[in-house]
């Protein structure tokens, strides 16, 4: 494969990892507390208990070591933390939860809840808000406050974030050099869509993102691409469908114009390229790019490295959404139900997933890997551990003004049931996108 071609291929893998972005509301930079005056709330009673389980790996891998910390700083509080199989956490926390029963603190991740705003939408969680409003131990100010406002629907906290992941991406001045673009041009997203529509005329067989092999990259350019656009599917405070759909119909087109029927998945001759960093050679690169095992400003430095020995002078960007701000995913998040039996200690509990013990700790039995699968810290001072301050990469990581965890079955169900034949040249635009308005739109209403 040519060496420019595997470039652009992983140019635009830097996208793949994140999915979606639902837009719920306006994020900003200033901190979402409509309501300042929390004299009203009293912390709820402390009853000695906590109950908490997870299905294991990626869960228990942050909540045990919080727990031990846990154990050490109230052990007057009885714990019963439980792992249980993947199928048995679904069933009990889809049906203890709204009967008020279920775990005192929960850990949302995409695949938690089919839709996290839909649930949140329901006032099935706490609001937050008073419990950091009254609670001296701990300021939101610590923190990236757009990834916060994250976890906020009309007005109330209903999730605190715990990790994030920007989809920040690296290429090459010698790619854009090739494509006809600047630096500042390649971050807009017509300009993206651009760079991608010339890479493509310049080399027909590429495919849009680096290409690992197995799989028929289509479902990865539908599901990354819509995060970076930023779309506005449903707007959960006014329950309206809201979708730009121009910007909607250039994100599917440049899907549709990478689309490759004859795609060969046992095709492995990506593998014969310089190791410049995991999972490719010498390309434009996400970081993180499936990253689970936090790392991922060592691998940055590292490709950087490798390339510099190439003569290569990399360029690094975050690609701007439909709004001209940025878009970054929760990856994990946390929310104490409304029915839950101890939430004194739930929130005691969430205080440590949000310290710099767990913020910046390290899974000594995964190599030194983030108690985190995946993202980035919250807590400035734990983000600061992980990347040097002053670091574009450390600068990047701060600049995402809309952060959101999207429900899965908005690309793995609505997109892909009523767009993809479009994508495939089975069905007109004007079809597919009437059936996809109208399925969004009995959704919606469910």
């Amino acid at each position: 494969m040519n060496k420019t071609l595997v470039i652009m291929v992983d140019l635009l893998l830097l996208l793949t990892f994140l999915i979606g972005c639902a837009k719920t509301n306006e994020q900003s930079t200033e901190l979402y507390r409509p309501e300042q005056d929390y004299s009203w709330f009293t912390m709820p009673e402390d009853t000695r208990k906590l109950e908490i389980y997870s299905p294991g790996n990626m869960y228990s891998s942050i909540l045990e070591p919080a727990i031990e910390i846990f154990k050490q700083l109230y052990p007057e509080i009885d714990v019963s933390y439980q792992i249980v199989s993947d199928e048995e956490f679904e069933t009990r926390i889809r049906t203890e939860i709204p009967a008020g029963r279920g775990p005192d603190l929960v850990l949302v991740t995409e695949y938690t809840f089919p839709d996290i705003y839909k649930t949140m939408s329901t006032d099935l969680f706490e609001d937050l808000n008073p419990y950091f409003g009254t609670d001296d131990g701990i300021a939101l100010s610590d923190f990236v406050i757009p990834v916060m406002n994250g976890g906020v629907l009309n007005g109330k906290r209903y999730i605190a974030p715990l990790a994030y992941s920007a989809s920040i991406l690296m290429t090459t001045q010698s790619i854009l050099d090739e494509i006809g673009l600047t630096a500042d041009e390649i971050v807009t997203i017509d300009g993206f869509c651009e760079g991608a529509a010339r890479f493509k005329e310049k080399y027909p067989d590429a495919t849009l993102f680096f290409d690992l092999g197995g799989v028929s990259p289509t479902s990865g350019d539908i599901s990354t691409l819509y995060r970076n656009f930023g779309f506005n599917l449903i707007n959960y405070e006014t329950n309206e469908v809201e979708i730009d759909e121009a910007r909607f119909r250039q994100y599917i087109d440049l899907v549709k114009l990478y689309y490759d029927p004859d795609y060969d998945a046992t095709d492995e001759s990506m593998w014969d390229l310089p190791n410049y960093s995991v999972g490719g050679g010498l390309h434009l690169r996400c970081f993180p790019y499936d990253d689970q095992c936090g790392k991922s400003y060592w691998k940055y430095r590292n490709s950087v490295t490798f390339m510099a020995a190439d003569g290569e002078e990399p360029v690094l960007f975050l690609p701007q959404n439909q709004n001209g701000g940025v878009t970054a995913r929760m990856t994990f998040g946390a929310a104490i139900p409304k029915g839950a039996a101890n939430k004194a200690a739930a929130w005691k509990l969430l205080k440590i997933l949000l310290s710099d013990e767990i913020q910046a700790g390290h899974d000594d039995s995964r190599r030194g890997s983030s108690y985190f699968w995946s993202g980035d810290p919250v807590r400035l001072s734990a983000l600061k551990q992980e990347i040097p301050e002053g670091d574009e990469f450390f600068e990047l990581m701060q600049s995402p003004t809309e952060v959101f965890m999207t429900p899965l079955i908005y690309t793995n169900k609505f997109i892909r049931d009523n767009i993809v034949p479009y994508i495939r040249g089975e069905a007109s635009w004007d079809d597919c996108y009437k059936k996809f308005l109208n399925a969004l739109e009995l959704y919606k209403d469910e």
